[in-house]
Parts: structure tokens; C-alpha cells; sequence
């Protein structure tokens, strides 16, 4: 960072940031369920247990040379998930007088996000988890009997089928039970699906207006007004999603599906290391934009003990949404592909159409517009007690989706005796609108739908601060609140009262740290809808009315 300070008053500052940040993946795993409780198996650990290991690290994925030219893309377990980022921003403030000041903020934002994860079980639950003699079987007991077909015709002459472990290339034939039932401990196998998925992005934003501050009468007042415009750019590359045969345990092999003659001789191989099928879940390929114009205006009034603020932001925004098309006759898979899957599945064309006709035009484009507004109040009985209330009407867009309307309602008290203690009590409610995304179907967690539903919580939130010595203190913070979901709809069918009053998914009951609203502090009685752009914001923005700040 590079500050400047004008013998007139204000600053010009400039800064640049540029972050790395590497995470493993662990993976999702199988339970086992008894007496009424979920419990580890054989070979796997309930809380260090982790299928993922060696055998994923690094898998060449067939795909349509449309998405990649070479016509495989990596899957690379070793790299976990891996987000860059690379920023760069300049923030201005000048005196125009005593009272008058003006502000400019800009900032630009290129990023990255790559995640390679394991999902046992996608697309098949727990089909996908059985014991090795069903995988095996033909017939529907066994979750790859597609493959198997395949595997009948390509080699007529087989007597049987069988796993080969990629790592020590052991053979066990389906009529080895025994030794499949034994099979680390637990005769298991699955079916995995490998998840790569990048996001490119890039994002730019500019906030600029004035403040102008005023006392006198009795009252001061501080009036701000501003525009801001974001442009956000996002590049999705979800393609070559594809599964395959591993065991049940810790570090977990992969498993090639063979032919095998009577004397149990493999004859043929049915996968290409062990994969068994490509293009799980479609073309993959997608972007995404939004550009959207802001203007807001705040104002803060005290007069004595009473304080009043209040906000209001316009906002205009035209996303696009494209999705990459699949292929109207599926490619083959390149020269040395074994196996008996001979095309790369569904997967990119090389082509793009708008993700929903109904709602944009012939280009993928929507323009949707919203205000936010909030207001807010403190008033200080004594200089250790006061009491404050606050409404909040914002909003998130969702690209081309329906915006999500949010409502906050919360009032409360603070009091502080001396410097030994202070706390505060906050009774809130918010009200998500039309909060829509994809998620399992609860009635079939195998197909993924969208689902759109209304959110509301109702709870109290308790804050206390004990410092009985300048050198240390005890915080305590907690939760107690009743989330529900309202008016559900499944891909637009609303579901009646089947699901009225549930508790929506990851929303606990209680917690010890606030998740009552969009990173917003606690207790405040500002009511700002606009502020300065945040130098720690992510680079994937939520457009939805700013947060306050603390009072």
C-alpha cells in the first residue's frame, strides 16, 4: 500500500493484494447405521477416515476437444481446492470545505477457484454403495449393469466378471466371494464421481459520492450520496464429470472392471483405470455476468440522546447467463482409451444458449431492479444503558434468477457498568423472499431440482463482556432461534404444507456466533444501506443492501 496525505486534507491511496490459498478435500463416506446411531465400518473411520488418497491424485478424464482440445481434462485430487486471487484498488478522499467532503473507491479483482472433489454415491445414493458380488452380478442389483452389458458383448467368450486393484494389479473373480466378502473388512465397493470444477472471474467496482455534515440547533446531521457500479464476470468450466469403482477404506483403491475366462485370466478390460463412465453430469461449461448501477443516499441525525439513521439504495442490474451445449451426437474418446465406453458421454459443442429462455432475451440477458432501504434507532437512557431498533427492507440479485428480498426487524438493549462488564440483548426476525437454489429432492436425494422457498427466523441473540482486569476478559456470545421454511416449490410446483414450518438446511436451532444475517454486525442501530467498498470484500459479490456499521 501507497498513501498519500495533501496538506489540504484527505488522502490518495493505492493498494494491491494478491492471495493464494490451498485447502484439502475430504471426501464424503459411508456410514454405518445401528441401534439408532450413525457408526464407522471396517477400514473406515468415522473422524479420521478418508476414501480419497493416492489412487485419486492425478486421473486424465475423457472429454469432447470442444472443452478441451486435447480432449481429456485432469482431475487432480492432490490439489484440493485452490483459490487465487489478484487485486488491485484505489481509494481517494478530498476536503471540497469544513463541512463538504468527496470520496472515490475503485477496485479490480481477478480470480480463480478450482476444486477437485470427490462425491461417493452422486447420482446413485446408496445404490452406488454395495457389497463387490453385487457390483459384479448382472443384473439390477449391481449399480454399473450398464457396463456390464457392454462388457457382455464386447467379449462374448467370458465365463465371469472381475475388479483388478490398479495399485497391485491383484485379479478377483465373482465367483471369489469370499475373498470380495472379505474385502477390506467390509466387502464394500462404491461408485465415485470426480468433481472438477473452475471458476474464473473477474470483478470491478467503483463507489463514489460526497458527504456533506452539518451542526448546529441543537442537532448535527451527516448526509451522504453516492452512485456505485460493479461489473462481474464469472467462467465456469464444470466439464469431464466422471465416476468411478473404488473399495471402502482409508486411502482407498481403484478397481479396473475385467473380463475373465474360466481359469479366472483376464481377457479384457471393460474401463480405462478404472473409469466407468464420462459426461456424468452434462456439458459443464458456463458463464455468468452481472452489471449493475447503484445510487443510495444515508443520513444520521443526533439530537441529544436520540440517534436516527437512515438509507436507501436504488439498484439496477443486466446479467447474462449462458450455458455451454452438449453434443448432438457424443464424441469418441481419443486414440488409447481403453475400455468398452467408446464415446466421452454428454459434453461441450463448442456452442452457447441462454440457461433460461423463459426469463432473458435471445442473448441471455435480464435487467431487474430493486430499492433497499433500513432505518434505525438509539436512544441513551443513561451513559450505561440505552435501548435501539432497527428495519431493514434489502435485497440479493441472483444473475438471472428472481431476486431474494431480505427483512431484518431487531430491537434491544446495551448496558455497560464501568469498564468490569457490558452486554446487550437483541430480540430479531428476518424474512428471506424467494430464495432460490439447486438441491437434492428430498423425496429423492439422487436428482438434483431447484427449489425455491421462503425463509424466516425468529430468535433472541445475548452478548456479554467481562473484564475484571485491564489484561483480560471473557466473551460470551449466543444464539437461540426458530428457522422455518414457508411456501416451498419444486422446480415451480409449490409443495402445499408438505415441508411447511422444516428447518432449512445447515440453519441450526442455536449457535455461539450470530448466522441471523448477511455478515452483518451485531446491535447496531445504524441503518446505512451504502458504504465505502470493503478492501477484504470477496471477489464473488452478493448484491444485498449493505450492512451497517457498528453504532
Amino acid at each position: 500500500m501507497l498513501e498519500y496525505r495533501p496538506e489540504a486534507g484527505g488522502y490518495i491511496r493505492l493498494s494491491a493484494k494478491y492471495g493464494n490459498l490451498e485447502n484439502a478435500y475430504y471426501a464424503d463416506q459411508p456410514y454405518l447405521y445401528s441401534n439408532g446411531k450413525p457408526g464407522g465400518i471396517p477400514s473406515l473411520d468415522t473422524q479420521f477416515g478418508n476414501v480419497g488418497g493416492d489412487a485419486f491424485r492425478n486421473i486424465q478424464v475423457p472429454v469432447s476437444t470442444f472443452a478441451h482440445p486435447s480432449g481429456f481434462r485432469p482431475f487432480r485430487y492432490e490439489d484440493g481446492i485452490t483459490s487465487k486471487n489478484a487485486e488491485a484498488r484505489i481509494d481517494m478522499e478530498a476536503p471540497v470545505s469544513d463541512s463538504l467532503r468527496l470520496f472515490l473507491h475503485s477496485r479490480y479483482i481477478k480470480y480463480s477457484y478450482d476444486f477437485n472433489g470427490l462425491f461417493p454415491g452422486s447420482g446413485t445414493g446408496n445404490a452406488g454403495l454395495t457389497s463387490a458380488v453385487n457390483y459384479l452380478t448382472p443384473g439390477s442389483n449391481s449399480p454399473i449393469n450398464g457396463l456390464l452389458t457392454l462388457g457382455s458383448a464386447a467379449f462374448p467368450t467370458a465365463a465371469r466378471f472381475g475388479i483388478r486393484n490398479l495399485r497391485t494389479g491383484a485379479v478377483l473373480g465373482s465367483n471369489q466371494t469370499a475373498a470380495l466378502n472379505a474385502l477390506n473388512g467390509n466387502g464394500f465397493l462404491q461408485r465415485t464421481t470426480l468433481n472438477h470444477d473452475r471458476v474464473d472471474g473477474k470483478d470491478y467496482g467503483i463507489n463514489a459520492g460526497g458527504t456533506w455534515d452539518y451542526e448546529g440547533g441543537g442537532f448535527k446531521n451527516s448526509l451522504t450520496v453516492g452512485a456505485m457500479y460493479y461489473d462481474v464476470t464469472r467462467n465456469q468450466d464444470q466439464s469431464a464429470t466422471a465416476s468411478v469403482v473404488n473399495d471402502v477404506r482409508s486411502n482407498s483403491d481403484i478397481y479396473d472392471i475385467v473380463a475373465l475366462d474360466s481359469a479366472n485370466g483376464v481377457i479384457g478390460t471393460l474401463t480405462d483405470n478404472g473409469l466407468v463412465s464420462y459426461g456424468d453430469w452434462g456439458a459443464g461449461i458456463r458463464k455468468r455476468k452481472d452489471s449493475a448501477f447503484s445510487l443510495y443516499l444515508n443520513d444520521e441525525l443526533a439530537i441529544g440522546d436520540l440517534r436516527i439513521d437512515g438509507g436507501i439504495r436504488w439498484e439496477s442490474d443486466t446479467a447474462t447467463a449462458l450455458d455451454g451445449q452438449s453434443l448432438a451426437v457424443n464424441q469418441a474418446v481419443q486414440p488409447g482409451v481403453a475400455g468398452v465406453v467408446r464415446d466421452v458421454g454428454s459434453s461441450f459443442n463448442g456452442l452457447y444458449a441462454p440457461a433460461n429462455p423463459s426469463r432473458t432475451d435471445r442473448f441471455g440477458r435480464r435487467t431487474q431492479s430493486k430499492a433497499a432501504y433500513s432505518v434505525g434507532a438509539n436512544y441513551q437512557f443513561t451513559p450505561n444503558f440505552a435501548v435501539y431498533a432497527r428495519y431493514a427492507d434489502g435485497f440479493q440479485t441472483n444473475n438471472i434468477d428472481p431476486i431474494t428480498t431480505i427483512e431484518l426487524y431487531e430491537a434491544g438493549i446495551r448496558y455497560q457498568r464501568g469498564n468490569i462488564i457490558s452486554g446487550s440483548a437483541t430480540v430479531f426476525q428476518t424474512n428471506f423472499r424467494n430464495q432460490n437454489y439447486n438441491f437434492a429432492n428430498p423425496e429423492n436425494p439422487s436428482q438434483q431440482q431447484n427449489i425455491n422457498a421462503d425463509l424466516r427466523t425468529r430468535g433472541i441473540e445475548l452478548d456479554l463482556a467481562i473484564r475484571p482486569i485491564t489484561w483480560f476478559s471473557v466473551d460470551l456470545q449466543g444464539v437461540l432461534q426458530q428457522p422455518k421454511l414457508l411456501d416451498l416449490q419444486l422446480d415451480g410446483v409449490s409443495q402445499g404444507a408438505g415441508y411447511e414450518g422444516n428447518r432449512p438446511e445447515r440453519t441450526p436451532r442455536g449457535c455461539s456466533q450470530s448466522p441471523r444475517r448477511s455478515s452483518c454486525p451485531t446491535g447496531s442501530a445504524r441503518s446505512t444501506v451504502a458504504t465505502n467498498m470493503s478492501a477484504a470484500s470477496s471477489p464473488m459479490r452478493a448484491t444485498a443492501s449493505r450492512c451497517p456499521a457498528m453504532a
